[in-house]
C-alpha cells in the first residue's frame, strides 16, 4: 500500500505522527499515539503476510532521571524504521515493523549494553503469534532482562496483551451500549417471556442457548441467544457449509429453510432476528457492542486469513453495516470488507445511523420472506406441464445468470476492495 493509497483513517494521522513538535513526554509518541501506530502497522501487516514485533520495556523501578536517560539511550539503538512511544505511564514501547521475535530479541540485547546501569525488565510481543495465542491462554513470548536478558518471564496478563493490538472503545460507544441495552432490556421484557414461554412449550430443554463466539481480539466469550434449535443438535453440516461460504464467493443465503434441526416457530423467531435480543445482556457485561461486526464460532475464525483478522479490534455487535447493506445476499469477502470498513469508520453518527437503518431492514427482510413463501405456495397448487421446466421464484436473489442482486451501492464496495485487495 503506498503513501497515495493509504485508508482516509492513517491520512491525518501519520502526518501528526511524524512531526516530531507533536511528540509529548522526553520525546517519544505519547499511548494514544503509540496504539494509532500500532493499528496503522498491523493492518499493513496483515496485507503484506509480515511480522510485526512489540518490546515493552518495564521504568517503574527507575525514576524521572533515569527514565529520561533510559529512554534517550533507547532512541539511540532502535532503527529509523521504529516508534518509542508509551504504552502507559511505566512502559515504554518500541515498534517493530517487518521483525520476528528474534530481531526483537536484537533490540533487547543492545538496549542492555547501552543502558547497563539499571535492571529494566522487557516483554516481546510477536504479531500475529500473540493475537492468535488470546484465543489459547499462551505465553505471549519470551521476556528478559534488558541488562542480563538471562530470564523467563510468563508474561503480561491476556486483558494487556490485547490492550496492545485492539483499538481502544470510546467512551461514546460504551454509554450508549448501556443505555441502549438496558433501555432495551426494559421495553423488550414482556417479548423475552412471550419467547420463553413459547419454547418451553414447543421445546423441551433450556430457553437461553449459550455459545462460545470469539470477539475483539480473538478472545473467546459466552454468547447468549433464544434456542430455536433442537437440544444437542450436530453443527457438522452448518460447519462444512460455513468453510465452503468462506472459500467460496457465493452468497451467505442461510440454511434455516431446509434445516430439520430448527424447532416449530424457530424460523419465525430467527427471520424477525427476535432470538438474537438475549445478546443485550451480553452489551451490558461488555462482551460485544449496540454495533460492530458480528461475533463469529471459533470453527470460522480457524478459517480466516491474515487480513480478516482486522474484524476482531473492535467489540462484536448486534448489528452493523454489513447486516444494514445487504446481509445475506453478501458473499463473506464482501462482508469482511465491509466489517473493516466499519473498524476504520467508527464513529457516533455511523452507529446511530446503523441503529436506525436496523429496524427497517428487519422489517424489509421479514417482508420479502412471506412474499416468496406466498409466491411458493402459489406455484405449488399450479399445474405443472410434464417436462416444463420449474418455474422460477418471484423475488429470488439469485438471478437467472447467477449474479448477485445487491442492495449495497456498488461504488463503495469498489472502494472498500481497492483498500483491502
Amino acid at each position: 500500500m503506498t503513501g497515495n493509497q493509504r485508508h482516509p483513517r492513517w491520512r491525518p494521522l501519520l502526518p501528526a505522527v511524524a512531526d516530531r513538535k507533536q511528540r509529548r513526554l522526553y520525546g517519544i509518541y505519547s499511548a494514544e499515539q503509540l496504539r494509532e501506530l500500532i493499528q496503522y502497522e498491523k493492518s499493513r501487516s496483515n496485507r503484506k503476510g509480515t511480522p510485526l514485533s512489540l518490546v515493552a520495556f518495564d521504568t517503574s523501578a527507575l525514576g524521572a532521571r533515569e527514565t529520561r536517560a533510559f529512554v534517550e539511550g533507547v532512541c539511540c539503538v532502535v532503527r529509523h524504521t521504529d516508534h518509542v512511544g508509551w504504552i502507559r505511564a511505566d512502559r515504554v514501547g518500541v515498534l517493530l515493523p517487518f521483525t520476528e521475535h528474534t530481531g526483537a530479541q536484537v533490540l533487547i540485547d543492545h538496549v542492555a549494553e547501552w543502558v547497563a546501569a539499571w535492571s529494566v525488565p522487557a516483554t516481546c510481543y510477536t504479531y500475529p503469534d500473540v493475537w492468535f495465542e488470546n484465543a489459547r491462554a499462551a505465553d505471549p513470548g519470551a521476556c528478559g532482562d534488558a541488562r542480563r536478558n538471562t530470564d523467563r518471564n510468563p508474561g503480561q496478563p491476556e486483558n494487556e496483551r490485547q490492550h496492545m493490538f485492539v483499538r481502544r472503545t470510546p467512551v461514546w460507544k460504551r454509554v450508549l451500549d448501556l443505555f441502549g441495552a438496558g433501555i432495551g432490556i426494559l421495553i423488550l421484557s414482556p417479548v423475552f417471556l412471550l419467547v420463553a414461554l413459547f419454547t418451553t412449550l414447543v421445546s423441551p430443554g433450556p430457553v437461553i442457548y449459550r455459545q462460545q463466539r470469539v470477539g475483539i481480539g480473538r478472545t473467546p466469550f459466552t454468547f447468549f441467544k433464544f434456542r430455536t434449535m433442537h437440544v444437542n443438535s450436530d453443527d457438522t453440516g452448518h460447519a462444512s457449509y460455513t468453510r465452503a461460504l468462506i472459500a467460496g464467493g457465493q452468497a451467505m443465503n442461510k440454511l434455516d429453510d431446509a434445516d430439520p434441526r430448527i424447532i416449530f416457530g424457530g424460523r419465525v423467531l430467527r427471520k424477525t432476528c427476535i432470538d438474537e435480543l438475549p445478546q443485550l445482556f451480553n452489551v451490558l457485561r461488555g462482551d460485544m457492542s449496540l454495533v460492530g461486526p458480528r461475533p463469529c464460532i471459533p470453527y470460522e475464525a480457524g478459517e480466516y486469513l491474515r487480513w480478516h483478522t482486522d474484524r476482531f479490534s473492535v467489540l462484536p455487535g448486534l448489528t452493523g453495516l454489513w447486516q444494514v447493506s445487504g446481509k445475506n445476499r453478501l458473499s463473506f469477502q464482501q462482508m469482511i470488507r465491509l466489517d473493516i470498513e466499519y473498524e476504520h469508520r467508527e464513529s457516533l453518527s455511523l452507529d446511530l445511523h446503523i441503529i436506525l437503518k436496523t429496524i427497517p431492514v428487519i422489517a424489509g427482510m421479514v417482508l420479502e420472506s412471506v412474499i416468496r413463501r406466498l409466491a411458493a405456495t402459489g406455484e405449488s397448487q399450479s399445474t405443472v406441464q410434464p417436462g416444463s421446466p420449474a418455474p422460477e421464484r418471484a423475488g429470488d436473489p439469485l438471478q437467472a445468470e447467477g449474479r448477485l442482486s445487491l442492495d449495497v451501492p456498488v461504488r463503495r464496495l469498489q472502494e472498500v476492495e481497492q483498500w483491502y485487495g
